[in-house]
């Protein structure tokens, strides 16, 4: 075979698989940025859960202004909610997992909802100047407050736990636990 037709044959297969290569690695960055069809499907699936979950979380809310309006005493309806859920979960009618995905959203998302406040508080500015010096002391009272309530709330989650895995015997076959009463 002549030398020329050889080098053609290497320069069209070099362009070739250039080409080939080109297609690869232009494929591999699209897919860094592309979701593939299982992650769009992934996204859907959990946004439709998250609203699902967020329209049960809205129930119980409105249930529980329900229930504040019926008694005969002042209370908001969203303590009451809060009440209402808390005792859900504390009797496992509802679980982690019916509510879990909307609880993480709105936490994510927590931010967001503060700011409609601080416009309204900035709004209002001008009334608060006078009351500044107090103003300060009750948020860093309520400050001060929330941080040890919270660290006294985990200290006796912590203990609750301990003492519950004191509790905690395996069963006379070996295979699991046995929580004695």
């Amino acid at each position: 075979m002549p030398r020329e037709t050889i080098e053609r044959t290497d320069s069209s297969m070099t362009q070739q698989s250039h080409a080939e290569r080109d297609k690869t690695m232009i494929g591999k960055a699209a897919a860094r940025f592309l979701p593939s069809r299982t992650d769009a499907r992934k996204k859907t699936r959990r946004g439709a859960l998250i609203a699902l979950q967020l329209v049960l979380l809205v129930g119980i809310y409105e249930a529980g202004c329900l229930v504040a309006k019926a008694l005969p005493i002042d209370l908001p309806g969203n303590i009451v909610g809060m009440a209402l859920l808390l005792t859900l979960l504390a009797t496992r009618v509802l679980k982690h997992k019916h509510v879990g995905a909307a609880c993480d959203y709105l936490i994510d998302n927590m931010s967001i909802f503060f700011i409609p406040a601080g416009v309204g508080i900035m709004g209002c500015f001008s009334m608060l100047e006078d009351q500044a010096l107090k103003f300060a002391f009750v948020c860093v009272a309520t400050t001060i407050i929330v941080f040890l309530a919270t660290s006294y709330t985990v200290i006796a989650v912590q203990r609750l736990m301990e003492r519950r895995a004191r509790r905690a015997v395996r069963t006379p076959d070996g295979t699991g636990l046995e929580i004695e009463a």
